[in-house]
């Protein structure tokens, strides 16, 4: 039950759907096929491990399960704001 409320806890965070929709449109940017999600996949990575740690202040072991935890946070939310652009783009384009 812990492990659901922190990643509820993650998804509904506004400033970790800030960095990862910014990562995301970043890697629309890139030029060269396959740079672009490696790009973001990175950054998902970068964002669970060190979110814990510089903006939440945790240490310990609950700082290495919000890491660990938030790659599956970030990967959904990456996943939604990819799914939110392409409606976007199916229906108003």
């Amino acid at each position: 039950m812990l492990l659901i409320t922190i990643v509820i806890a993650q998804i509904l965070d506004p400033l970790r759907i800030l960095l990862v929709g910014i990562a995301y449109f970043l890697s629309l940017r890139v030029k060269r096929p396959g740079v672009g999600w490696l790009g973001l996949l990175a950054a998902i990575v970068i964002i669970a491990i060190g979110y814990p740690f510089v903006v939440l202040g945790q240490s310990g072991e609950i700082a290495g399960m919000s890491g660990a935890v938030g790659v599956i946070s970030n990967a959904l939310i990456a996943g939604a704001v990819a799914g939110l652009l392409r409606l976007q783009r199916r229906f108003w384009r």
